[in-house]
């Protein structure tokens, strides 16, 4: 889209979607990204966290909570699932949890990596989360990528990628995509 203001310069806009599709595409996000969640995922193994309700959580308006990402991690998880995109399903859940699976563990957001509704981990995950949000927002700047923190259907339903067709009651993946158990405690 292009705008020009009163004679001003010519000023491209471009939506929210397709900054994302562009910003997925650079090698040094990437790897900025990997490194940056290993970090998470350590942090959090450091306090013992492990899941209980098999991905209860992914079902967002069950629940009773939504989640936010920011633009870089959004960038990343692109790269990492744009061959088998999925848009949000009406009923509110993350179209990559599939029957208490995650088929999007590797890229997740810090969120998901953060979160559990264990009552036992809840003093820890808000410092948690606001320490590594700090390390977006350096992310996002040392990779040029416009920062923004939004709710994570919306946003996956802002980038345009042709989707995987998945019946609402699937139980096969999609080529391509590892069904990776969620941890349980019995």
């Amino acid at each position: 889209m292009l705008r020009q203001v009163l004679g001003g310069p010519l000023i491209v806009l471009v939506s929210f979607g397709d900054m994302i599709l562009q910003h997925a595409q650079r090698d040094a996000l990437a790897v900025q990204m990997a490194a940056f969640y290993d970090r998470v995922d350590r942090a959090v193994e450091r306090h013992g966290a492990v899941c209980r309700n098999r991905g209860v959580c992914c079902h967002f308006g069950r629940y009773g909570h939504k989640l936010y990402v920011t633009s870089v991690e959004l960038a990343y998880f692109v790269l990492g699932h744009q061959e088998n995109w999925r848009i949000p399903r009406k009923d509110t859940a993350c179209p990559y949890q599939i029957e208490g699976q995650c088929t999007a563990r590797n890229h997740r957001p810090l969120g998901c990596r953060v979160f559990y509704c264990d009552p036992e981990t809840q003093h820890w995950q808000n410092d948690e989360y606001e320490r590594h949000l700090k390390d977006l927002k350096a992310i996002s700047e040392a990779c040029g990528v416009d920062y923004h923190y939004c709710e994570w259907l919306s946003a996956l339903e802002s980038v345009r990628i042709d989707p995987v067709e998945v019946a609402s009651n699937q139980t096969v993946s999609p080529a391509g995509i590892d069904r990776i158990p969620l941890p349980v405690i019995e």
